[in-house]
């Protein structure tokens, strides 16, 4: 059961005051699912306005606008704000604060948010009821989105915390405060906007100004969280350092297909578990070992954690792996997004898988200031050992000069990329790169 309109909106749900508010929410028209809500939002871009008739043909049973925005002759409850982002964010915090929850967990870091947050999913599912976004919603309207569809008896929510300029971390804190913070990675990611790592490590360093803070949960092997975090109590770290709470111990054997085994310990209790997963390299332990750290905090033995992910499957385009040709070859998608610290693990994974052949589609890193050519050209001593290195993105072909094929979009890549494998042996593909990109359609096309 979801709160009534007029418990959220009060007189301006007018006459739809018992009516309950969708259990989804979308900002996109074409994201809108049968008997969900649409709130209309006025981008740079684009105005969402122009798209309600669509909502509704979609099926949207609830339309939020603008104030004076409101369509006319519509069949469906219609809700006007001065400001629907901020307006319904307000409304969203009322709604958390009126919900006494058992915990309200937020994941923020440069990389592995979602993987960390479906991670905990699996964890505490069997344990708790729990609200989480259905995908990578770490906006304020994303919060938001995920909090007004949450049910009633939800005990453990969820929330993702992204930003790409200063003041988002803040925002979303005070908006909605967590009671655990989890920070798994502090690198360089939307450097346009911080300027700096330090820039990007003071952002997210705001999540722990939440007023109901109660547990801080760090990547202990990052060393500007390790640093931040040394004199701080109420934080467990996690790592591969010998004084980390929860320590984790990373096989580092070859791949003969990829897979994940780590083992992690608790430094107090000494309790220990083995844990394996069908997902992409050793950089993945870490967004499953703070799942499993949380649940330990919650009351959950790290051996039920490791049961829980067992079966843990990498999301789309995050560490994917595709196995194509009747097992002959595997395709890793990590298309969803890139950056130093991200290309640097997935690359050096690949280099340990055991196969007769290799292929990368890398495209560019995008947001990183200044120094963007830097970053790309320190890469490239991991391209060795690679039959084929196709780099996609004009960053490319001014930070690098070796015999690589150069192509300027998707397209290009795909063409190239067949082309390798008609002339030689090529048993394993790894794709990755900005999202922008689109390499998203290569694994498409190379994975069908």
């Amino acid at each position: 059961m979801n709160m009534k309109l007029s418990e959220l909106f009060g007189d301006l749900a007018g006459g739809f005051g018992e009516v309950e508010f969708p259990s989804h929410l979308a900002t996109d028209s074409r994201d809108v699912v049968e008997g969900g809500a649409f709130v209309a939002l006025e981008g740079e871009k684009t105005d969402g306005h122009k798209y309600i008739p669509q909502a509704i043909a979609n099926g949207a049973s609830l339309i939020i606008v603008r104030s004076g925005k409101a369509p006319e002759g519509v069949n469906v409850p219609v809700i006007e704000l001065e400001n629907p982002e901020r307006d319904l964010a307000e409304i969203a915090s009322r709604k958390l604060q009126a919900h006494n929850l058992q915990e309200v967990i937020a994941i923020t870091g440069s990389v592995g948010k979602t993987t960390t947050r479906a991670a905990l999913q699996k964890v505490l599912a069997p344990h708790f009821r729990l609200h989480t976004p259905e995908r990578s919603f770490n906006t304020l309207i994303g919060c938001t989105a995920t909090i007004m569809a949450m049910p009633l008896e939800t005990e453990i929510l969820i929330l993702e915390f992204g930003a790409n300029k200063p003041g988002e971390i803040k925002e979303l804190t005070q908006y909605f405060p967590p009671t655990i913070a989890i920070l798994t990675a502090v690198a360089p990611v939307h450097l346009e906007g911080f300027g700096s790592v330090e820039g990007v490590l003071a952002e997210k360093l705001e999540i722990v100004h939440s007023p109901s803070i109660s547990k801080i949960i760090f990547n202990n092997d990052n060393p500007y969280l390790s640093e931040a975090f040394k004199y701080v109590v109420k934080s467990m770290g996690v790592g591969e350092w010998k004084d980390s709470d929860f320590v984790l111990a990373v096989d580092r054997s070859e791949y003969s297909l990829p897979a994940l085994s780590f083992v992690l310990s608790h430094r107090v209790s000494q309790e220990i578990a083995r844990f394996t997963a069908n997902i992409w390299g050793k950089h993945n332990a870490m967004p499953l070992a703070l799942a499993a750290s949380v649940g330990h905090e919650l009351g959950i033995s790290l051996q039920e954690s490791a049961d829980s992910l067992g079966e843990f499957q990498a999301l789309t385009g995050r560490g994917r792996v595709m196995i194509l040709d009747n097992g002959h070859r595997f395709l890793v998608d990590d298309a969803y997004n890139a950056n130093p610290a991200s290309m640097r693990a997935s690359r050096e994974t690949f280099a340990r898988v055991v196969c007769a052949g290799k292929i990368a589609v890398l495209g560019e890193m995008r947001e990183l200031g200044t120094d963007s050519a830097k970053y790309h050209a320190e890469l490239e001593e991991l391209f060795t050992g690679i039959d084929g290195v196709i780099l996609v993105g004009e960053i490319w072909r001014e930070a690098v000069k070796g015999d690589y094929v150069f192509v300027s979009d998707w397209r290009e890549a795909l063409e190239a990329a067949r082309k390798i494998m008609a002339s030689r042996e090529i048993q394993g593909i790894l794709v990755k790169g900005s999202h922008s990109i689109g390499l998203e359609n290569v694994v498409k096309e190379l994975g069908e």
